[in-house]
């Protein structure tokens, strides 16, 4: 049985590695007309060449679909997680040279001149989050397996310039505006090597100073649930036993231009906003924005809570000005057939168009999507889910504007992407087998198609 969509985006924050596949394309995989490729109109690629080499990066031609000649690729180990600086020009990738969470190194890829600088962290564990102050000067990286840890790399200086432990995985990650602090969301674990890894104690935020890390403000979110809970609180969750744990991904993410982490709910319709600038929590409802009269009748009228069986998980994408969230979600429910067996019935949540400042419930439409990424300039949502026990997807776009869906593809799994200079595309790769994976790469408004190709040879792309 597989694993339902939030509890695999909960494991893939937990760790970042390619999938198996082969050599670089050396030829056109597909017929097309003659192209001039450059390296700015390339897209920035990963392929899996076995355990010897382990992940290679490359510039690739988005109309061909092959490496670009002239560019040695860069190696990324055996898995690696990674990050933009805010104007692109830095790829910053954690590498580890085996399978365990040893050894990891840091590399600084200098996109326009194509070249690596290795740094030698003497940390150990997976990634769980990183990213780049808004400067550009600084670097942030969470990570750990029993011991958590956050460490701060100085770019100008090209030294840690700060390390602390912490007492809980940070799962997201982001400095300030003035680059001057870090605020921190994460949760405790219990034991990272039994079933029951989450000890039920709520998430928690911090802002720290990012020169010495040292603690500015904290708060316990006691309304917020974010990981494995008994469905019966006298009964001890076994996770073979279906109907004994739920599953909660609440959605998490931080205002584009503010300093801000909102929170929606997996267990209710709430929207919990931190913000850390005031120091202030706030939980409100979620719902539709009525009318002046309707506010009035509504003024002593009860809130019913919504019911969560065996998980329920959300995702959530912002506008690029912080008015507007999106949100979608999945809720699985057990169900014991006649002869003692379980099925999994996955019940889609909808899109839901929120309005940050106030919780209010714009819109509701109806759509089986799971998953969703907006465009970097937030005319677009895609919407992505599968079909067929999990083997086949699909992705639809949905226009902010109009508020409409205006074009679908199936076979597609479609997330944003840019070319070196900028300019928006969408790349796609699903596995049909162990060794047969779907590429494609499309226009980023109408997912008309710029090439596609199934081989054995596993393309991750590095997403914004």
């Amino acid at each position: 049985m597989r694993l339902p969509t939030f509890l695999l985006t909960f494991i893939l924050i937990l760790t970042a590695c390619a999938a198996p596949a082969k050599d670089l394309p050396t030829e056109p995989l597909i017929k097309t007309e003659p192209t001039i490729a450059t390296f700015e109109n390339s897209l920035l690629a990963v392929e899996w060449t076995g355990r010897s080499k382990g992940n290679l990066l490359f510039p690739l031609d988005p109309i061909t679909g092959t490496a670009l000649p002239g560019y040695v690729p860069i190696a990324l180990g055996q898995s690696y997680f990674y990050a933009f600086s805010p104007d692109r020009s830095t790829l910053a990738a954690v590498t580890f040279p085996n399978e365990n969470t040893y050894s990891g190194s840091l590399l600084l890829i200098d996109i326009p001149g194509w070249k690596a600088q290795t740094v030698e962290l003497e940390t150990v564990g997976w990634v769980s989050a990183m990213v780049f102050s808004p400067d550009g000067n600084k670097l942030a990286i969470a990570q750990g397996e029993l011991n958590y840890q956050l460490t701060i790399f100085d770019l100008e200086q090209g030294v840690i310039t700060a390390h602390t432990k912490t007492d809980f995985l940070i799962s997201r990650l982001k400095f300030t505006a003035n680059s001057n602090s870090l605020m921190i969301y994460g949760m405790s674990m219990q034991n990272r090597f039994t079933e029951n890894e989450m000890n039920g104690s709520p998430p928690q935020v911090r802002l720290l100073d990012a020169a010495d890390l040292s603690p500015l403000w904290s708060v316990d979110l006691k309304s917020v649930r974010d990981g494995i809970y008994p469905t019966d609180e006298k009964v001890t969750p076994d996770l073979s036993e279906p109907g004994t744990a739920m599953y909660l991904s609440p959605a998490t993410l931080f205002a584009p231009k503010q300093n801000i982490l909102y929170i929606v709910h997996a267990d209710s319709e709430q929207l919990t906003t931190v913000d850390f600038d005031s120091r202030k929590v706030e939980t409100i409802e979620i719902h539709t924005e009525l009318s002046w009269f309707e506010r009035l009748l509504s003024i002593t009228a009860s809130v019913a809570h919504a019911k969560v069986a065996d998980g329920t998980g959300k995702q959530a994408a912002i506008s690029p000005d912080g008015q507007f969230l999106y949100v979608v979600g999945i809720r699985s429910e057990s169900v014991q057939r006649k002869n003692g067996n379980w099925d999994m019935n996955q019940i889609p949540l909808g899109l839901e168009i929120i309005r940050s400042k106030d919780g209010s419930r714009l819109e509701r439409l109806e759509t089986d999507s799971a998953e969703l990424s907006l465009s970097p300039n937030g005319h677009y949502l895609y919407l992505r889910h599968w079909e067929d026990q999990y083997t086949v997807p699909w992705t639809e776009i949905f226009d902010t504007s109009s508020r409409e869906i205006v074009a679908r593809k199936a076979d597609v799994h479609a997330s944003p992407a840019l070319r070196i200079n900028g300019e928006p595309l969408l790349v796609s790769t699903y596995s049909l087998a162990e060794n047969s994976h779907h590429m494609g790469i499309f226009q980023p408004d109408d997912l008309q198609v710029l090439t596609e190709w199934t081989g054995p040879d596993y393309v991750a792309w590095l997403t914004p």
